[in-house]
Formats: C-alpha cells, sequence, structure tokens
C-alpha cells in the first residue's frame, strides 16, 4: 500500500473536469487499497505537500498549472514521484505552437499553421498579418489559442470577414493564438499506455460521432451527448498508420507514462491536432473508455499509471 495525493483542481478553466478526474482517480485508488489524500491546488500546495510526504503524486490537473510543467517541476524539486509526463514534454504539449514545430521538425503530419502574440499585436502592428497568413493556411481556418484545451476559444473562420472577430475570441482566452488550416474527416482520438519496463503501446482508436455535429466543451463532457466507436471503424492500413502516427507523435514531444493524441483522418491522412500529457479520467473520457474496450477495468488503469511511477521513481523527467 502506498501513501498517496491526488492533485486536482488548481485555477485553469478547466478545473471542473479536474475536479471529476481527480475524483474518479482517488476512488479507484482507494478500492485498491492505498492511502489516498486530495488536494486542490493553491497557494499553500507546497506546505502541504513537504507535511503530507507522499510516496507519489497522481496528476489529475488540467490546463494552466497542471499540464504546463508547472507542477512536474515543483514536485522533482521535492523529491516525490508523479504520474505522467515531465516539465518539458509538458511544455511541449500544453503549447501547440511548440508541439507543432517539434511535430513537424520529426516529419508527423500536422496541419499548416501560423502563430500570432497579442504582443506583437499591440507593439507591431502584426494584425496587418493576419490575411498574409491565410495564404498559408487557406479557408476554412481554425482559430484557436495556443494553450488552452477542449476547445475553448476555439473558432471556425469560412471567410476574411469574420477572422479578426474570431482573433479576438481567441485572444480572450491566451496571450498567443494560431491560425490553422481547417482539416476535415473522421475525428479518432487515440489514448497511449506505458506499463512498468515496457514502450508506449496504442490502447485502441476511438471514433469521434458527436451528435450535435461539433465535438465541442459540451459534446466532451455531457454523458450522451457523443457517441463512440471502440476501435474507429475505418480500414485497417488506415488503423495502423494511425496508431504509427500517434505513436511517433507522443515521442517527438518526450511524453511518458500515458497521453492521448487527437487526431483527424483525410483520406488516409491522419493529421495530429493535439497531443495531451493529462487526458481526462470523466465517465466521457475516452482514455478510460478505450481502456475499457481492451479489457483494462478503470482500477486497472490507474493501478498501471501508479506502478509504473513507483517503479520509475523520482528523477528528474523531460
Amino acid at each position: 500500500m502506498a501513501r498517496l495525493v491526488v492533485l486536482r483542481g488548481g485555477h485553469s478553466m478547466e478545473r471542473d473536469v479536474s475536479l471529476v478526474t481527480g475524483r474518479r482517480v482517488a476512488h479507484a485508488l482507494e478500492r485498491l487499497g492505498h492511502e489516498v489524500r486530495s488536494l486542490d491546488v493553491e497557494e499553500s500546495t507546497t506546505e502541504r505537500l513537504m507535511e503530507m510526504e507522499p510516496d507519489a503524486a497522481f496528476i489529475c490537473l488540467h490546463g494552466v498549472g497542471g499540464e504546463d510543467g508547472t507542477v512536474q517541476a515543483l514536485l522533482e524539486t521535492l523529491g516525490i514521484p508523479y504520474t505522467g509526463s515531465g516539465p518539458l514534454s509538458s511544455i511541449r504539449c500544453m503549447d501547440k505552437d511548440y508541439a507543432k514545430r517539434a511535430m513537424f521538425a520529426a516529419g508527423v503530419p500536422t496541419p499548416p499553421f501560423r502563430t500570432f502574440l497579442r504582443k506583437a499585436m499591440h507593439e507591431m502592428g502584426a494584425a496587418a498579418a493576419l490575411e498574409s497568413a491565410t495564404r498559408t493556411t487557406g479557408y476554412p481556418l481554425a482559430v484557436k489559442p495556443a494553450r488552452e484545451g477542449s476547445g475553448l476559444g476555439l473558432t471556425k473562420v469560412e471567410e476574411p470577414e469574420t477572422l479578426l472577430e474570431a482573433v479576438y475570441e481567441a485572444f480572450g482566452y491566451d496571450g498567443k493564438i494560431l491560425l490553422e488550416r481547417w482539416v476535415t474527416g473522421t475525428e479518432i482520438t487515440i489514448p497511449i499506455l506505458e506499463s512498468a519496463g515496457e514502450g508506449p503501446r496504442v490502447l485502441n482508436l476511438v471514433e469521434i460521432r458527436p451528435r450535435g455535429g461539433s465535438y465541442d466543451y459540451d459534446a466532451k463532457y455531457t454523458p450522451g451527448a457523443t457517441d463512440f466507436a471502440i476501435p474507429a471503424e475505418i480500414p485497417a492500413e488506415t488503423a495502423t498508420r494511425a496508431e504509427e502516427t500517434a505513436l511517433a507523435a507522443y515521442r517527438s514531444l518526450g511524453c511518458s507514462g500515458f497521453g492521448r493524441v487527437d487526431v483527424i483522418l483525410e483520406g488516409d491522412i491522419p493529421w495530429v491536432l493535439d497531443v495531451k500529457t493529462i487526458p481526462g479520467f470523466t465517465e466521457t473520457s475516452t482514455l478510460p473508455l478505450a481502456a475499457e474496450a481492451a479489457g483494462i477495468s478503470f482500477e486497472e488503469l490507474v493501478e498501471t499509471i501508479l506502478d509504473t511511477t513507483l517503479q520509475t521513481g523520482a528523477p528528474a523527467k523531460l
């Protein structure tokens, strides 16, 4: 039996999802016989972690402060082993600009994009370059915050007249935004899991079928709002290519422990949109759904992630 702390909540816009994820994980760890304390991340987090002296931390934080390397670096400083990827890979995956540049360098297919910073808009008149950027992306295009998840702040832009409005909407969520070619096709999410002493493996290809047509925040977290095909109903050769691409993206960003790669299949090309280092564990989250379809119960999934952490110990991660 291990003495564990589940980190959840925090201050990001995905706080509510994090609380649900943390609650489910904590209950699973308790059923497995561990001593578990849940900690809502706040200003006194460091002192409380030092008082608890846990054997490991199970990170269930989403968004800024949880997936951007902040808490990972703190845990390394305190010598506390933790689940998932390290600070560097967390920073890369949290920032879609960094992630896409790393994937592009590694030959992983990701849609063409351009990056804009609010500071450059104000100080260098970068707004004048917006239309120039669309020559790379074309229309329709996606405008989205670089460092937000769950579809927050994302707008599909069909024509130049609505571009500036979408840009200001995205800047309401983050000081860095992306203009990215809109890819139309089959939406697939690919959960990845590592067991102690083994390399990463794809659990399943999950085909996303939102009933409302868009896999937005409500479609992701409202039970019954989205249907899933597990495994995805796509040709075997395409499925193999999607798995290989997902693993290549995961490795190119230095991820470890577990994660999720989101792609759009345009024909037989799996375009990688996002890589999540701490995917959700809610009832509608695709990681536990994919694990269940692979014959892995929720408790077994949580235990595998924990065992990998405990056997790895607390050395610095990438």
